[in-house]
Protein backbone atom coordinates (compact mmCIF):
# COMPACT_ATOMS: atom_id res chain seq x y z
CA UNK A 1 0.00 0.00 0.00
CA UNK A 2 1.23 3.43 -0.89
CA UNK A 3 2.92 5.83 2.17
CA UNK A 4 0.14 7.67 3.73
CA UNK A 5 1.07 11.34 2.24
CA UNK A 6 0.95 9.91 -1.19
CA UNK A 7 -2.47 7.96 -0.37
CA UNK A 8 -5.66 10.53 -1.04
CA UNK A 9 -8.79 11.13 0.32
CA UNK A 10 -10.13 9.20 -2.33
CA UNK A 11 -8.48 6.26 -1.50
CA UNK A 12 -9.24 6.04 2.12
CA UNK A 13 -12.61 6.54 1.38
CA UNK A 14 -12.58 3.56 -0.81
CA UNK A 15 -11.28 1.74 2.40
CA UNK A 16 -14.07 2.61 4.12
CA UNK A 17 -16.37 1.30 1.51
CA UNK A 18 -14.85 -2.07 1.22
CA UNK A 19 -14.87 -2.15 5.21
CA UNK A 20 -11.35 -2.72 5.26
CA UNK A 21 -10.10 -1.89 9.34
CA UNK A 22 -6.57 0.16 7.18
CA UNK A 23 -9.59 2.83 6.56
CA UNK A 24 -9.11 3.90 10.32
CA UNK A 25 -5.71 3.59 10.03
CA UNK A 26 -4.54 5.83 7.47
CA UNK A 27 -7.02 8.12 8.59
CA UNK A 28 -5.31 8.42 11.69
CA UNK A 29 -1.97 8.92 10.24
CA UNK A 30 -2.91 11.55 7.58
CA UNK A 31 -5.28 13.58 9.88
CA UNK A 32 -4.65 12.50 13.48
CA UNK A 33 -2.31 14.67 14.16
CA UNK A 34 -4.69 17.67 13.00
CA UNK A 35 -7.33 16.33 14.92
CA UNK A 36 -5.94 15.78 18.38
CA UNK A 37 -4.85 19.65 17.71
CA UNK A 38 -8.16 20.89 17.17
CA UNK A 39 -9.81 19.38 20.04
CA UNK A 40 -6.67 20.47 22.20
CA UNK A 41 -7.49 23.91 21.49
CA UNK A 42 -10.88 23.16 22.60
CA UNK A 43 -10.44 20.93 25.37
CA UNK A 44 -7.02 21.67 26.52
CA UNK A 45 -7.25 17.61 28.37
CA UNK A 46 -5.23 14.95 26.76
CA UNK A 47 -7.29 11.98 28.18
CA UNK A 48 -10.52 14.42 26.56
CA UNK A 49 -8.64 15.00 23.48
CA UNK A 50 -7.79 11.56 22.30
CA UNK A 51 -11.38 10.02 23.76
CA UNK A 52 -12.95 12.87 21.00
CA UNK A 53 -10.63 11.86 18.31
CA UNK A 54 -11.33 8.16 19.02
CA UNK A 55 -14.96 9.15 18.73
CA UNK A 56 -14.17 10.65 15.18
CA UNK A 57 -12.35 7.91 14.05
CA UNK A 58 -15.47 5.56 15.30
CA UNK A 59 -18.03 8.05 13.90
CA UNK A 60 -16.66 8.15 10.51
CA UNK A 61 -16.53 4.19 10.67
CA UNK A 62 -19.94 4.54 10.88
CA UNK A 63 -21.01 6.91 8.88
CA UNK A 64 -19.04 5.94 5.25
CA UNK A 65 -20.57 3.81 3.90
CA UNK A 66 -23.20 5.31 2.68
CA UNK A 67 -21.77 8.91 3.22
CA UNK A 68 -19.36 9.86 0.88
CA UNK A 69 -17.72 13.37 1.96
CA UNK A 70 -16.84 15.27 -0.75
CA UNK A 71 -14.27 16.97 1.71
CA UNK A 72 -12.95 14.29 4.00
CA UNK A 73 -10.72 16.55 5.80
CA UNK A 74 -13.20 19.03 6.61
CA UNK A 75 -15.91 16.04 7.28
CA UNK A 76 -13.42 14.93 9.91
CA UNK A 77 -12.82 18.18 11.34
CA UNK A 78 -16.32 18.61 11.68
CA UNK A 79 -16.99 15.83 13.24
CA UNK A 80 -13.99 16.59 16.08
CA UNK A 81 -14.89 20.02 16.64
CA UNK A 82 -18.37 18.56 17.62
CA UNK A 83 -17.77 15.93 19.94
CA UNK A 84 -15.08 18.26 21.55
CA UNK A 85 -17.90 20.89 22.00
CA UNK A 86 -20.20 18.68 23.15
CA UNK A 87 -17.91 17.60 25.91
CA UNK A 88 -17.29 20.48 26.99
CA UNK A 89 -20.77 21.65 27.39
CA UNK A 90 -20.90 18.39 29.30
CA UNK A 91 -18.06 19.09 31.31
CA UNK A 92 -19.80 22.88 32.11
CA UNK A 93 -23.17 21.29 32.87
CA UNK A 94 -21.38 18.70 35.75
CA UNK A 95 -19.89 21.83 37.11
CA UNK A 96 -23.49 23.71 37.47
CA UNK A 97 -24.48 20.87 39.29
CA UNK A 98 -25.46 18.71 36.55
CA UNK A 99 -27.45 16.10 37.91
CA UNK A 100 -30.04 14.08 36.43
CA UNK A 101 -32.66 16.83 35.32
CA UNK A 102 -30.28 18.44 32.78
CA UNK A 103 -29.38 15.03 31.50
CA UNK A 104 -33.35 13.99 31.21
CA UNK A 105 -34.40 17.24 29.56
CA UNK A 106 -31.68 17.25 27.26
CA UNK A 107 -32.74 13.89 26.29
CA UNK A 108 -36.51 14.63 25.66
CA UNK A 109 -35.54 17.71 23.56
CA UNK A 110 -34.11 15.56 20.70
CA UNK A 111 -37.47 13.66 20.84
CA UNK A 112 -39.65 17.10 21.50
CA UNK A 113 -38.28 19.16 18.96
CA UNK A 114 -40.69 21.83 18.85
CA UNK A 115 -41.57 24.40 16.38
CA UNK A 116 -39.25 27.02 17.46
CA UNK A 117 -36.19 24.49 17.74
CA UNK A 118 -36.95 23.73 13.75
CA UNK A 119 -37.27 27.22 13.03
CA UNK A 120 -33.93 27.94 14.82
CA UNK A 121 -32.49 25.07 13.28
CA UNK A 122 -33.24 26.74 9.73
CA UNK A 123 -32.09 30.34 11.18
CA UNK A 124 -28.62 28.87 12.30
CA UNK A 125 -28.14 27.04 8.43
CA UNK A 126 -28.93 30.23 6.92
CA UNK A 127 -26.88 32.07 9.42
CA UNK A 128 -24.13 29.56 7.97
CA UNK A 129 -24.77 29.94 4.41
CA UNK A 130 -24.09 34.19 5.29
CA UNK A 131 -20.81 33.75 6.78
CA UNK A 132 -19.89 31.33 4.29
CA UNK A 133 -20.45 34.15 1.88
CA UNK A 134 -18.75 36.72 3.78
CA UNK A 135 -15.51 34.57 4.28
CA UNK A 136 -15.44 33.65 0.48
CA UNK A 137 -15.27 37.44 -0.44
CA UNK A 138 -12.48 37.84 1.77
CA UNK A 139 -8.53 37.02 0.79
CA UNK A 140 -6.67 34.46 1.75
CA UNK A 141 -5.21 35.49 4.43
CA UNK A 142 -8.08 36.66 6.09
CA UNK A 143 -10.21 34.07 5.43
CA UNK A 144 -7.71 31.62 7.00
CA UNK A 145 -7.21 33.48 9.97
CA UNK A 146 -11.19 34.01 10.87
CA UNK A 147 -11.15 30.22 10.54
CA UNK A 148 -8.34 29.10 12.79
CA UNK A 149 -9.40 31.04 15.12
CA UNK A 150 -13.18 30.49 15.20
CA UNK A 151 -13.52 27.53 13.99
CA UNK A 152 -10.34 25.21 15.12
CA UNK A 153 -10.07 27.48 18.44
CA UNK A 154 -6.42 28.15 17.63
CA UNK A 155 -4.57 30.81 19.84
CA UNK A 156 -4.24 34.11 18.89
CA UNK A 157 -0.26 33.45 19.63
CA UNK A 158 -0.57 30.36 17.32
CA UNK A 159 -2.24 32.31 14.54
CA UNK A 160 0.10 34.91 14.50
CA UNK A 161 3.34 33.40 14.46
CA UNK A 162 1.90 31.16 11.65
CA UNK A 163 0.84 34.14 9.44
CA UNK A 164 4.06 36.04 10.66
CA UNK A 165 1.91 38.99 12.37
CA UNK A 166 2.20 40.40 15.92
CA UNK A 167 -0.69 39.03 18.01
CA UNK A 168 -1.53 42.78 18.23
CA UNK A 169 -2.46 42.76 14.46
CA UNK A 170 -4.10 39.52 14.54
CA UNK A 171 -6.27 40.89 17.13
CA UNK A 172 -7.27 43.91 15.41
CA UNK A 173 -7.97 41.70 12.09
CA UNK A 174 -10.37 39.51 13.61
CA UNK A 175 -11.92 42.80 15.20
CA UNK A 176 -12.35 44.59 12.47
CA UNK A 177 -13.46 41.43 10.50
CA UNK A 178 -16.27 40.72 13.28
CA UNK A 179 -17.60 44.01 12.81
CA UNK A 180 -17.80 43.62 8.82
CA UNK A 181 -19.47 40.09 9.75
CA UNK A 182 -22.28 41.93 11.91
CA UNK A 183 -22.58 44.82 9.71
CA UNK A 184 -23.23 42.48 6.68
CA UNK A 185 -25.57 40.49 8.56
CA UNK A 186 -27.88 43.16 9.91
CA UNK A 187 -27.92 44.29 6.13
CA UNK A 188 -29.21 40.95 5.28
CA UNK A 189 -32.19 41.47 8.25
CA UNK A 190 -30.48 39.08 10.90
CA UNK A 191 -30.05 40.06 14.37
CA UNK A 192 -29.99 43.41 15.97
CA UNK A 193 -27.83 46.50 16.76
CA UNK A 194 -27.59 46.06 20.09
Amino acid sequence: MAAVEDMTDEAILDLYFERSEEAIQRTMEKYGALLRSLSWNILADHEDVEECVNDTYMAAWNAIPPDRPDYFKAYLCRIARNFSLDRIRAKNREKRGGGQIPLILDELAEVLASESDIARTVESDELGRMISHYLRGQKDQRRIIFLKRYYYASPIKDIAQEAGMSEGAVKVLLYRMRRELKKELLERGYGNEE
